[in-house]
């Protein structure tokens, strides 16, 4: 786990900066096995991912990266993480805490700098899940490579973010 969701993590989500007085939102705590930092790699057999820390979604929002080779083809493979801002979380008036607007707005800068040929990101429908593996029973693996959509995916989440942040700085109508 990356180092800054380690106490989350182990505390059952009972430490949750927003969500942790919410029963619903409570887990059995989980032991970290090993705490990760951003850089770290983790090898899973001959698969080597890279940590890179992506904070805003979650204080330990990690977005991971590794490659794939198919072909004598070798891949930049993302996996995104960090950008997506929660109900209820306040990024500018009465933060949620403290520096979570500069968090999500360096994980926005992170994601945008990666160019990955194949992207995946935890909720299936952002990169077209089911259409793509439907194409790879004849595409193959250049069912997967989208590194426009994944641009694309970037750009819209950097305009959700500052849409968030223009409604939270916009000035009640006066009567």
């Amino acid at each position: 786990m990356m180092d800054s969701g380690v106490d989350l993590l182990q505390s059952g989500g009972k430490n949750d900066f927003i969500y942790g007085a919410v029963p619903e939102f409570s887990f059995e705590p989980v032991k970290v096995d090993r705490m990760i930092r951003n850089g770290d790699t983790v090898r899973l057999g001959d698969v080597i991912l890279t940590a890179i820390h992506t904070p805003g979604h979650t204080q330990g929002s990690t977005t991971w990266i590794t490659s794939a080779t198919e072909g004598g083809k070798v891949y930049q493979v993302v996996f995104p993480d960090g950008s997506g801002v929660n109900p209820g979380y306040r990024l500018v008036t009465d933060p949620s805490y403290p520096g979570i607007g500069d968090d999500y707005r360096r994980t926005l800068h992170t994601l945008e700098m990666l160019k990955p040929d194949i992207w995946l990101s935890a909720h299936t429908v952002d990169y077209g899940f089911e259409g793509k593996r439907a194409r790879a029973v004849s595409e193959g693996v250049k069912a997967w490579v989208d590194p426009e959509g994944y641009r694309k995916w970037v750009v819209s989440q950097r305009q959700a973010f500052e849409a968030r942040v223009d409604r939270e700085m916009s000035v009640p109508a006066q009567n």
